[in-house]
């Protein structure tokens, strides 16, 4: 407003404080990204270069020239601030996101982020008719770990075992989460189960060769060790994966049952599901 107001006082046209007026608009209340504030200012030198082909005494056009370029000046530093900020905003946004989803110690996904992207693998895995390996993981004995040795070594106990788990992804569609407290959720996509059980032993060794010393173990050697139970399915048609997951918790409570630093397996539906045609060709040839 005050380059409007001072364009009065010198008593210039209004159709030239009028385009100080769209300026200020489009550079100010328009939020104009810095890009194209910049193809805005270079654009209207265009105005002031017709009016000097038009013959504009040259005093009138040289404060013309001033008042626009004053104007784009200021345009082109507001919109670059705005720009700045909303990049920072963009960050500090995309930046809490992943902090939502991500747990702090280990730096794996957390609980939240396991339960919001489980669902779409187990989707997923359902209409390609593809297996998952579903594997919740403790370790063992480590309340007496942290009683013993203390939390910040408990800490450290924790992100060794995530960096192993993390290792033993294959592909993208895999996932490793921590799901609370020392607990550890894997999955595993469209890997055969022979496969499975090939990861799961090498994680085990893995974890041993850590050499974590544990008094607080009963198992022979004192050393950290984790039990293991895992789930081995085709998803079906009508079956949530929250089955899938208490069937794994189920086995991993008999692998700590048994004695711990073990894997326990269970099995759900071995194949795809038969497709409409094939499943009433399979009752008519056991009603027949």
């Amino acid at each position: 407003m005050v380059l409007v107001t001072r364009t009065r006082a010198l008593g210039m046209p209004q159709d030239y404080e009028g385009v100080l007026r769209v300026l200020m608009y489009l550079y100010g209340c328009g939020a104009m990204r810095l890009h194209t504030a910049i193809l805005c200012g270079t654009t209207t030198v265009v105005y002031p270069l017709a009016e000097a082909v038009a013959g504009l005494p040259a005093d009138e056009l040289a404060m013309r020239t001033v008042f626009t370029v004053t104007t784009n000046i200021i345009g082109i530093i507001t919109a670059w601030v705005l720009d700045q900020e909303g990049r920072g905003n963009f960050l500090m946004a995309r930046q809490l996101r992943g902090m939502a989803h991500r747990d702090y110690l280990t730096g794996l996904p957390n609980r939240r982020a396991f339960a919001e992207r489980i669902d779409a693998v187990w989707q997923r895995a359902r209409a390609e008719q593809r297996p998952l390996g579903i594997a919740l993981m403790d370790v063992d004995w480590f309340k007496a770990y942290n009683d013993r040795y203390g939390h910040p070594a408990g800490d450290r106990v924790l992100r060794a075992v995530g960096r192993v788990l993390g290792a033993h992804a294959r592909g993208p569609l895999d996932m490793v989460a921590r799901h609370g407290g020392e607990e550890f959720v894997c999955v595993w996509y469209d890997a055969s189960l022979a496969d499975v059980e090939t990861t799961l032993a090498a994680i085990h060794a893995d974890i041993a060769g850590l050499g974590i010393e544990h008094e607080g173990s009963h198992v022979p050697g004192k050393r950290l060790t984790l039990s293991i139970g895992l789930h081995y399915l085709y998803p079906q048609p009508g079956r949530a994966v929250t089955g899938a997951l208490l069937r794994a918790d189920q086995a991993l409570y008999e692998a700590k049952a048994s004695g711990r630093h073990t894997t326990v397996v269970t099995l759900g539906d071995q194949g795809p599901a038969p497709l409409p045609a094939e499943a009433a060709q399979l009752e008519e040839a056991t009603l027949g």
